[in-house]
């Protein structure tokens, strides 16, 4: 197992309509949200206006969820529900979405190619997670946590706040585990 630390003054940040956008990480790392050429992106938002419309993401797939604050989305001729904190929204990115949220709400977006197979969890401190296939997993608190992977023998990673732990599974890992964690961990698995 290999892994990689990417800390937060190694993000990118960028404005958009709405607000601000904080690139956490993009893979392939030379790949360009522009020219939607990406396998997977995180990132999050931070808002100036209480509404926006989301940008299209055909042939992607889309878990949304707000860090602080609430996240109303509505997907057109389909549903809407309310988002608060840690409540996760999963959706394709060909659907036409809008949102309206409260100013101090901070979302985390995790994009995937739709032929690509992911899923997101939240952890909790005790909680534990069992990658379900070799590939990518990506790990995200707002709090320094420890979290303790388990192969043949158990190791712990010490993780700053915002900051992100990458982990390159080449056998499947027999679990992971949230030792200590101010704020939930989020979990973004892709195969």
């Amino acid at each position: 197992m290999d892994y990689k630390i990417v800390k937060s003054e190694d993000f990118v940040v960028t404005q958009w309509s709405g607000g601000n956008t904080t690139q956490f990480v993009i893979y392939p790392e030379d790949s360009t949200l522009s020219k939607r050429d990406f396998d997977w992106r995180i990132s999050s938002a931070s808002f100036t206006t209480s509404s926006s419309q989301f940008s299209d993401f055909s042939g992607f797939q889309r878990y949304l969820l707000p860090l602080q604050g609430e996240l109303f989305v509505e997907h057109e001729n389909l549903y809407k529900r309310t988002l608060f904190p840690y409540d996760v929204e999963y959706f394709y990115g060909k659907w036409t979405t809008k949102s309206n949220n409260s100013l101090d709400c901070i979302d985390f977006n995790f994009i995937v190619r739709e032929d690509l197979q992911a899923n997101l969890a939240i952890l909790k401190e005790d909680d534990l997670y069992a990658p379900k296939k070799t590939g990518k997993l990506i790990l995200y608190s707002k709090e320094n946590s420890v979290i303790q992977i388990s192969e043949t023998e158990e190791s712990n990673i010490n993780l700053d706040a915002e900051s992100l732990l990458i982990i390159v599974e080449e056998e499947i890992l027999n679990c992971i585990k949230i030792i200590q964690c101010g704020s939930p961990v989020i979990i973004c698995e892709v195969n």
